[in-house]
Parts: C-alpha cells; sequence; structure tokens
C-alpha cells in the first residue's frame, strides 16, 4: 500500500509527541507553537497582447495579492551570536540554528513549519520537519522537505558517530533519502524530431482542434483557449509538456538511496568575533530504486555553510553569512554580507 505524503508527516509529529511524553523532562519546554498570515500586493506584470483577426488581445495577467499562511511548532537553541529580533515567530524566520547538523546543546531539538504560499498567482505548499538528537557519541536526524518554489522535495534519515574535539566537531555514518525522479524530461520519448508535429503532441495530451476559416482553433475540453496554431503553440504548448513531465513524474514516486555521509563542523565564540563554519559531504552512494539519480557530474552532494561575524570597534562591525546545499545536482545558496556603523 502506498503510503502519502501527509501521512508521513502525520506520523513524524506522532512520533515528536509520542517521544515527548516517553521523555517528559523537559522536551516541549521552551518549545514555542505558531502560526501566521502575511498579505502583500502582487507583483504588477509587463503588458502582454496577441494578434486576433479584430487586430490585437491583451492578455496581461493581473495577479491576485500573495499570501503566505504558515503553522509550527519550535524547539531550537539559537547559537551565541544569534538574538530574537521579533517578539513573536512568525515562522518565516532564517536561523543559522536550524540549517547545522548539530546545536549548542545535547538533546532533542525539532522544527515544523508548514506554509500556504500564492506568489505572483502561482501557488505553492512548503514544509520542513526535522526532529534531531545530539548527543556526546551520537547525532541523528529525521527530516521531511518540500521546497515548491525551488523544486526540491525529500525525506531522509541521517545517523552518524561522533567526535567531539572542544571546538571541531567530526562525525560520519549513514544517511537514507527518499526523493523524486529527478534529471528526466519524458517528453524526449515521444517526441521525435521530424517526425512528431505539435499538434498531434497537443492532441494526445488532451487538446483538440477545429478548422475556422483557414485557422485552426483550439479548445481546452470545451473552452476556447486559442484561434491559430502559432497562438497556441507561443502561449499554451510549453505549459502542455510541462503538465505532462509533471504528471509523469509524479507517476514515478519516490527514489530511494544510500549514502556515506561525513561531516566537519567548527564553533568558536568570543563576545566581539565569532565564526561558525560546517562541511557535510555525501561521496557514496548505493542506489536502491530503479530512477534513484544518477549522476552525470560530481556524485558529492554537499551542505556547506559559513557564518562570521567581528565587532571591530564599538560603533562598527562586519558579517559574512552564507549556505550552499547540492544534492542530486541541484544547487540552493543563500550569502549574505555586510557592515553595521552605529552612531552614538
Amino acid at each position: 500500500m502506498k503510503i502519502k505524503e501527509t501521512h508521513i508527516y502525520l506520523i513524524l509529529m506522532l512520533l515528536v509527541f509520542g517521544l515527548g511524553t516517553c521523555r517528559s523532562q523537559g522536551f516541549f519546554e521552551y518549545a514555542t507553537f505558531y502560526s501566521s498570515v502575511n498579505m502583500n500586493t502582487s507583483m504588477v506584470e509587463r503588458q502582454d497582447f496577441v494578434a486576433t483577426s479584430k487586430g490585437y488581445s491583451e492578455t496581461t495577467i493581473l495577479n491576485e495579492f500573495d499570501y503566505n499562511i504558515i503553522f509550527g511548532i519550535r524547539k531550537v537553541a539559537r547559537m551565541d551570536f544569534e538574538q530574537k529580533l521579533e517578539t513573536f515567530y512568525y515562522g518565516n524566520e532564517k536561523s543559522i540554528a536550524d540549517k547545522t547538523t548539530l546545536s549548542r546543546f545535547n538533546g532533542w531539538e525539532y522544527l515544523f513549519n508548514y506554509s500556504f504560499i500564492r506568489h505572483r498567482s502561482q501557488k505553492f505548499n512548503n514544509s520542513d520537519f526535522w526532529l534531531r538528537y545530539v548527543s556526546d557519541k551520537i547525532i541523528a536526524k529525521a527530516q521531511v522537505k518540500k521546497d515548491d518554489m525551488r523544486d526540491l522535495s525529500f525525506k531522509s534519515f541521517d545517523l552518524r558517530y561522533r567526535i567531539n574535539k572542544g571546538a571541531l566537531d567530526i562525525s560520519f555514518g549513514g544517511v537514507i533519502r527518499r526523493h523524486n525522479a529527478y534529471h528526466i524530461n519524458p517528453i524526449e520519448q515521444i517526441w521525435e524530431n521530424g517526425e512528431s508535429s505539435f499538434q498531434q503532441l497537443a492532441q494526445s495530451f488532451g487538446y483538440n482542434t477545429n478548422p475556422v476559416q483557414g485557422n485552426q482553433h483550439w479548445y481546452n475540453g470545451s473552452q476556447l483557449i486559442a484561434t491559430s496554431n502559432d497562438e497556441f503553440y507561443k502561449h499554451y504548448f510549453g505549459a502542455a509538456i510541462a503538465q505532462y513531465n509533471r504528471n509523469y513524474l509524479d507517476a514515478l514516486g519516490g527514489q530511494n538511496e544510500l549514502s556515506f555521509v561525513i561531516g566537519l563542523s567548527y564553533y568558536y565564540y568570543k563576545e566581539n568575533y565569532w565564526i561558525l563554519t560546517w562541511a557535510n559531504a555525501m561521496p557514496i552512494h548505493k542506489r536502491l530504486s530503479k530512477y534513484s539519480h544518477q549522476y552525470t557530474d560530481s556524485e558529492i552532494d554537499l551542505d556547506l555553510g559559513f557564518v562570521a561575524g567581528w565587532k571591530i570597534t564599538k560603533n562598527f562591525g562586519i558579517f559574512i553569512e552564507g549556505t550552499f546545499i547540492r544534492f542530486w545536482e541541484k544547487e540552493i545558496f543563500d550569502c549574505r554580507f555586510g557592515f553595521n556603523y552605529l552612531i552614538f
């Protein structure tokens, strides 16, 4: 029986509460339940037009307002250099402590964050659910992450042995991950250049056409969407291919792989200077499913981070923060740097 993703979320939620019941010593202490609704005016798109028998017709997209509805619970210890900048948690905070493998303290930490997003008329459901346990010798982390906006989705269980040498931490072990079928282009299986026309493919996708006064009128069901081949090809055919690819890949389901992981982490903190850096590398992989990712470039998956701050004087300080993830040849990075000068 296929387990739906929502069921996995529920199982992980129940696991957290069950562990909290079994380990009553502070499991929920300092945890925060939160929810928030954020709304704002969406981007105004550039004007767009298409040619019609009467001259032209405006097809400019009018976006409804953007929103982000967030629910969650978090218990994550902030690093020494981090401060809670707001009175309340909104759920869209970006904390360095959320991204590191290790924590400032041993014990249980967790984050369960779910977002309903509409951005420029596109709707996304983003989620990040993870549960982490750290001891002097063991690191364990279970995670379910779905980032529709960046097309990255996976589930993982990471178990490592830990060696601590003061500010330096070394860990190694295994991580099993379940991910979508990436870097597969299903349309290539049915498209043959010189043999298949876009009209034939479009009809196989469910569109239909009818000649009217020398032009082809295109319909999606009974709805007229284009009055010429050029109009359909320009505005609708690309979306039809994208939808075909999505449906095909969704039908393949999740793919499993087992990877060896080694991690290094260094953390040094003083009131006027701090540095935190980490590197997790997965250089060896065992494919457990038919469509597990086949690497065409580097086979090393990476999770890297670097944070540094320096209060040079009472008035002047500089900072740099950056994270980089490359999983299955998909890259996500975030970087910021600058200075503060306080006048007093």
